[in-house]
């Protein structure tokens, strides 16, 4: 804001001209009647026109949209404001005012709708982003605090300033989060995920919602509340945002030492912007980053979401095998159904039956030997085992001399064993 003030102070060090005779001593209600007019009209002539509107004898020269026009208009596109020539006024000046009955910062929130509706556009179809701002003219925060203090019922509190590139984008610069010390790995993990405000004090732009590249976080609509920093005097734009717990679904190794090493980085806050009325315009949609919030790295330990077994060397699913699992598959692992397998690399080839796996034959829940074996390759097993091409490829290539199955296996343990035989035996049937 430090370039918009500098024009301001700029102009407002100049003397104010009189008051035009016809005018109020306070903005003009723009209504449904003659007072209408698109664009609306600024007749003031002092040397702060166009730019100035927080003094009461320049009030009496700008258009004031009443909550009657506001309502009967919804949303609606005006041309930008113009002075008694028909002169375009453009970057940095009011478009209007907001009377008292419209926008007061006790009941601001209100007003947002209505500024929501507003859009703004040259002459020559560029946009402007309408930017709400402040300034205690009539005093009714003042007696608030003050009761002493008299109020003015009829200027206006609220105005409306037409912005592109730079000073648009200083505005936007000035974005904070409530608790950033938060927004770490940790927190969110141990609180499912985190949920903060991101504020912009003493503006609002039309039509303005938060988005961000990154797909853990998002925005709540915008709110206009009270600024708590200055007495409650102006406001303040409130946004609450949500960041997701970023930690992959679960992932589960076979076959591999049990250590997992090092992290993995997700940005979360990432490329910041807004969008708004008029962000069509070229020099408007190029200056809507919001500045003062930089992204946030989350830094997630593997171990988190990767599990390491060396347990099984792979788990039997058709077609084949698989040495990695996830979704569906690992809950169906997890839950203890599944026909594993630990190749030794040696003479041996260790078959493991997981406790929950469906066998439909009566002859296994016998506790060991042939008769349950038997059950297992007739109650779904052998079917299993057939349908593998690594599983025969083991029995065949001559270094595996002897299988051992396993029974009540689960994802930790690996049971005990029920039968054994050749690799021989065990590929005749499976080839029989």
């Amino acid at each position: 804001m430090k370039k918009l003030t500098k024009v301001i102070a700029a102009v407002s060090a100049a003397a104010m001209l009189a008051i035009p005779a016809n005018m109020s001593a306070f903005a003009y209600r723009v209504d449904t009647g003659k007072s209408f007019s698109n664009p609306l009209i600024n007749y003031d002539f002092s040397a702060g026109r166009g730019q100035r509107w927080e003094y009461e004898n320049v009030q009496g020269d700008l258009p004031a949209l009443t909550r009657t026009i506001l309502e009967a208009k919804g949303k609606y596109t005006y041309y930008a404001t113009t002075d008694t020539r028909c002169n375009e006024y453009g970057n940095c000046d009011i478009f209007a005012l907001l009377p008292l009955d419209v926008a007061t910062s006790e009941t601001i929130n209100n007003a947002r709708p209505y500024i929501d509706n507003l859009s703004v556009k040259s002459k020559t179809g560029d946009y402007y982003a309408l930017s709400l701002e402040y300034s205690d003219v009539s005093r009714t925060d003042s007696h608030r605090r003050r009761p002493s203090i008299p109020v003015n019922p009829d200027a206006c509190d609220y105005a409306l300033r037409m912005l592109e590139g730079p000073y648009l984008q200083d505005v936007l610069n000035h974005f904070y989060i409530d608790t950033p010390e938060n927004i770490n790995y940790d927190y969110i993990r141990s609180h499912g995920g985190y949920t903060g405000n991101i504020y912009l004090d003493n503006h609002y732009i039309a039509g303005m919602r938060l988005s961000s590249s990154d797909p853990y976080t998002t925005f709540e609509t915008p709110a206009l509340e009270e600024n708590p920093k200055n007495n409650g005097k102006g406001f303040r734009t409130r946004v609450t945002f949500h960041i997701s717990d970023p930690t992959p679904a679960q992932v589960w190794n076979f076959g591999v030492p049990s250590y997992v090493y090092g992290s993995t980085n997700y940005d979360v806050l990432k490329d910041l912007k807004i969008t708004c009325n008029g962000d069509t315009s070229y020099d408007v949609k190029n200056y809507i980053g919001v500045g003062g919030i930089s992204k946030k790295t989350l830094t997630v330990p593997n171990k988190a979401f990767i599990y390491n077994t060396p347990n099984y060397t792979g788990i039997v699913l058709s077609p084949d095998v698989r040495r990695t699992l996830t979704g569906s598959e690992l809950t169906t692992f997890k839950s203890n159904n599944f026909i594993g397998y630990r190749d030794n690399r040696n003479t041996t080839l260790n078959i493991y039956v997981g406790k929950n796996m469906p066998i439909n034959d009566s002859r296994w829940s016998t506790k060991t030997g042939s008769e349950k074996f038997a059950g297992f390759l007739n109650g779904g097993g052998k079917a299993k085992l057939k349908n593998s091409a690594t599983i025969k490829n083991l029995l065949r290539n001559g270094n595996v001399k002897t299988v051992y199955f396993f029974d009540n296996a689960t994802a930790y343990t690996l049971g005990a064993e029920f039968y054994h035989c050749s690799a021989n035996d065990l590929l005749n049937i499976l080839n029989g």
